[in-house]
């Protein structure tokens, strides 16, 4: 009898282990969560960002990159025309703003990266690099921090 318990309980834990794995395969929607990275190219303190009412953190003056918050969840296929709104709610800076997003593929899906640029644009990003990477999206003087 024991060992028939056993048995059965080694299969229960191959059934479920199967099980799970096919929805880690296989997930209920078609959406992918991001970490959030964000860098501050400004003279000014950036607090309590967020994109899409989720995650965010606060960045210094010309800093950034040193801190992962997480999700954000995107649509895993882009599709064109797609926005994203960033809202900065830090003291008596609050704003909020819609952000066009750059196309990207399942392969980028890695981070999600919110420059705040000196001349007052924020670009974002889907992207597995980082800004050192020579195919960063974010080029020349727009990437000094």
């Amino acid at each position: 009898m024991y060992r028939l318990l056993k048995i059965l309980g080694r299969i229960g834990i191959l059934a479920l282990s199967t099980a799970l794995l096919a929805l880690r395969k296989a997930p209920a929607d078609d959406t992918v969560g991001l970490d959030v990275v964000g860098y501050n190219h400004t003279d000014h303190s950036i607090g309590d960002f967020s994109v899409n009412r989720e995650a965010g953190t606060f960045l210094a003056r010309h800093e950034g990159g040193g801190g992962f918050t997480c999700c954000v969840s995107l649509p895993a296929k882009y599709t064109p025309g797609m926005t994203v709104t960033w809202t900065d709610e830090y003291d008596e800076h609050q704003q909020s703003r819609v952000v066009a997003a750059p196309p990207y593929t399942p392969e980028d899906a890695g981070m999600f990266a919110i420059h705040f640029l000196r001349d007052g644009q924020i670009k974002v990003f889907v992207t597995m690099l980082a800004p050192w990477h020579p195919n960063y999206p974010l080029t020349g003087d727009e990437a000094r921090m």
